[in-house]
């Protein structure tokens, strides 16, 4: 039978005399095998590459059939066309993924007589209609007569070139690239539910990176250039929108560890170092960790809990978490935060020896032990790969 204090799950009737470098909040656990630990995701962990396969050799995608990564392709290849950095393509594909499903749907809105008339011989996957929209990414027509609208039925129709009226609006966007990816589709499409974007970068991520070979692990330079086979790096922000929540080794990896369980990954370096969100989110906690009770003051092996810690919520159900800043964190919660904004500092507040980051990755919007995984792999397939100075 477990029981749990704060910080540090231990198994009723066995003295837990194992010394931790840093517990966190749930960071340490008794006796691994009695609890259960998701999988880390299966990635490719090679390769930061723009290079797109045939259409006839599109590798497969989990829970995305033949038709869909056609589309996902069609988007990454007007991308190309445009000269549009991998960090477009991704906020691409995430939009058609809200948008569509990445699926072209032959329109019968009878508010466009052309679109009943045409829209069966041209390229579709499926017929139905969404109000006055078509295409991937639900763009409005030119009415029959009259101006506005993004083009033709017969233009947005095809994935092409409704792809490339996308890239063309995004571009004119300024701070696109560094914006959050619902920040940055909802400034193309002025959508009622621009909310509804974040929740697919895991997914446009995942297809981009499956499609080019990695292209969503590419970081931008200073000029804004993405270069073929360079993966982000040093605090650079990827294509995929993660960045390296410091720049230090890590001194103590994911896994069991003197018989408890240790959640996260230590990385430690100098005393000061800015702490940075990983992805952008909202923060859900910005406090001193109640168990460590003092967090003004550097903790030890024998202090509990994770001193000046933060939380943050992402897209797609991932919550990380910072533990052992120096000072209060320099967030509050329910603030909106970007990739790269500075939480906080390296410090050495609760169960700590020395100056260092302890940072957590957790699935399904679960911050309990059942929900962390190693950050190792699943930062190297965002393109942020830890552990880099």
């Amino acid at each position: 039978m477990s029981r749990r204090r704060r910080g540090v799950w231990v198994v009723a009737g066995i003295a837990a005399t194992a010394v931790l470098l840093c517990c966190g909040l749930g960071g340490a656990v008794a006796l691994s095998g009695l609890f259960h630990q998701p999988s880390t995701p299966a990635v490719n962990l090679s390769g930061c590459g723009q290079k797109l396969r045939a259409y006839h050799d599109l590798p497969a995608v989990s829970g995305y059939n033949d038709a869909q990564r056609s589309r996902a392709y069609d988007i990454i290849k007007a991308g190309i066309k445009l000269k549009v950095p991998p960090r477009g393509w991704v906020i691409a594909v995430a939009t058609a993924l809200q948008e569509s499903g990445l699926k072209v749907y032959a329109n019968d809105n009878p508010l466009y007589p052309l679109v009943k008339a045409h829209s069966l011989a041209l390229p579709h996957d499926a017929v139905g209609h969404d109000h006055d929209s078509v295409g991937l990414f639900q763009q409005r027509p030119k009415p029959p007569e009259g101006e506005g609208g993004w083009g033709t039925v017969k233009e947005l129709m095809n994935p092409t070139i409704s792809a490339e009226k996308f890239y063309r609006k995004l571009l004119t966007t300024s701070g696109w690239q560094h914006d959050p990816l619902t920040i940055a589709a909802q400034a193309v499409q002025g959508s009622a539910y621009p909310d509804a974007y974040a929740k697919w970068e895991g997914d446009a991520t995942n297809l981009v990176n499956t499609l080019t070979g990695g292209a969503a692990r590419t970081a931008a330079d200073a000029s804004g250039a993405q270069s073929v086979g360079t993966c982000a790096a040093n605090g650079q922000i990827a294509a995929s929108g993660w960045v390296q929540p410091v720049k230090a080794p890590i001194s103590s990896g994911f896994g069991p560890r003197g018989g408890f369980f240790h959640a996260g990954v230590d990385l430690a370096g100098p005393r000061g170092t800015p702490i940075r969100a990983a992805a952008a989110g909202l923060v859900v906690t910005a406090e001193c960790d109640p168990a460590t009770r003092d967090c003004d003051h550097d903790g030890s092996i024998a202090t509990e809990g994770c001193g000046w810690y933060v939380e943050i919520k992402h897209a797609g159900g991932v919550e990380t978490r910072y533990c052992h800043m120096e000072s209060r964190p320099s967030v509050q919660v329910g603030q909106t935060v970007a990739a790269g904004t500075v939480l906080g500092h390296e410090g050495m507040s609760g169960n700590a020896d020395g100056p260092h980051l302890h940072f957590e990755v957790h699935l399904h919007n679960d911050l309990s032990l059942n929900g962390a995984i190693d950050p190792v792999p699943f930062m190297q397939d965002k393109g942020a790969p830890l552990g880099r100075s």
